[in-house]
Order: C-alpha cells, then sequence, then structure tokens
C-alpha cells in the first residue's frame, strides 16, 4: 500500500533502534538532469532531514550543511546534532540525535554483492561466523553505516571495521582505532537498514 504524501516520511519504529535516534523513510526517485548524482543526494538528503526536524521534532528547524565525501554537520537551535542519511535507487532513510553521533546505511535486499567481496569485508580479527549467518549485503550495511558514523565513509577500506553478533538485530562494532559502536540493523520495505551508532563526546 503506498502512503500518502501527508504520511511521509515515515518515521521507523523498531525495537532495535535507540529511543534517542529518529529513524524516517520515504520512496524516493532521484532525478539528475542537470547536476550529477552526489549533488541530487545531497539535496534529497537535507530536505528529508529538514521534514523530520519539522513532523518528528515539534517544527524544529535544523540547517544542514552536506559536503561531498564528508559526513554532514547539521545544527538545531545553534546546537550541534549528529546525521547521516542514504539512499537507493527507489528510497532515502535518514538518521537524527542529539545524544548519539549516528551513521547510516541502506541497501536493497536483492542487491547482489560478489563472494569476493567478502574477504575484502573481512577484518583480520573477525572471523567467518558473521559471514555465513547474515546476507552479505546486510553486513556491507553494517559496514559502511559504520565508515560513515566515523566521517570516513568508503575512503577507509571496510575491513578496518571489526562487527560481532550480540542479537538478531544488535551487532557490535570495533575499529582498528579501539574505538568501540553499537548497529541495529533489519528489514524494512525491501531494504536493509543499518544505523551505527556511539555517544557523543
Amino acid at each position: 500500500m503506498r502512503k500518502k504524501e501527508s504520511d511521509l516520511p515515515e518515521r521507523i519504529k523498531h525495537s532495535s533502534i535507540p529511543g534517542e535516534i529518529i529513524v524516517a523513510y520515504e520512496p524516493l526517485v532521484i532525478e539528475t538532469t542537470g547536476g550529477d548524482m552526489d549533488t541530487s543526494e545531497s539535496i534529497t538528503g537535507t530536505l528529508l532531514l529538514k521534514k523530520m526536524a519539522d513532523k518528528y521534532l515539534n517544527g524544529t528547524t535544523i540547517d544542514v550543511y552536506a559536503t561531498k565525501n564528508e559526513k554532514p554537520k547539521a545544527y538545531i537551535d545553534g546546537q550541534e546534532v549528529s546525521v547521516s542519511f542514504s539512499h537507493t535507487d527507489h528510497a532515502i532513510v535518514a538518521a537524527i540525535s542529539r545524544t548519539l553521533n549516528v551513521g547510516v546505511d541502506m541497501e536493497s535486499v536483492n542487491r547482489k554483492v560478489h563472494e569476493r567481496l567478502s574477504k575484502r569485508m573481512l577484518a583480520p580479527n573477525e572471523g567467518n561466523g558473521l559471514y555465513h549467518e547474515n546476507p552479505l549485503i546486510q553486513i556491507w550495511t553494517f559496514k559502511e553505516a559504520a565508515l560513515k558514523m566515523i566521517g570516513t565513509g568508503l575512503r577507509k577500506p571496510m575491513n578496518h571495521v571489526s562487527v560481532s553478533n550480540e542479537d538478531e538485530n544488535l551487532f557490535n562494532a570495533e575499529f582498528d582505532d579501539g574505538k568501540k559502536a553499537k548497529i541495529c540493523s533489519f528489514q524494512h520495505q525491501e531494504h536493509w537498514i543499518s544505523i551505527c551508532y556511539e555517544k557523543l563526546p
């Protein structure tokens, strides 16, 4: 069933998402006429965050500054908040938190990832269990969400993040510098969505 425009963005309620994080999703077709994909994604990501702040933070105004290859910076009433967004060909998801540093990634459950990629994603101390128990595309979202949280994105190789299961939807992430974070991951509207988070300093 299609959602009415007035119902969008749809706030995702899932038991694994901490209460301090607002996550919202909406279907999307990105138009790149007269521009490039990065610019279009930056604009649509910023627009979704503004709609989320208006709808789910009592009409609050959020100022978002998105730069190519950098984690977006965002401010509510002059106070920095953590934001992240991710696109597929058909949808966009975004996360906002005042108290947690967040990174979000989303991929279609049907997207194929070549088996060879698992060798490039596997961290030295990770073990193969994770790769036998979870779809490779879901593991991709774990790693990319974690790298987006720390602000490097895929400029840092995925094997610099080690992930282990905590329960069905909750995972632990450890970076090669010893920093630790949590990841919640679940399916929504034929997508895998993973959100990596840690306490803000």
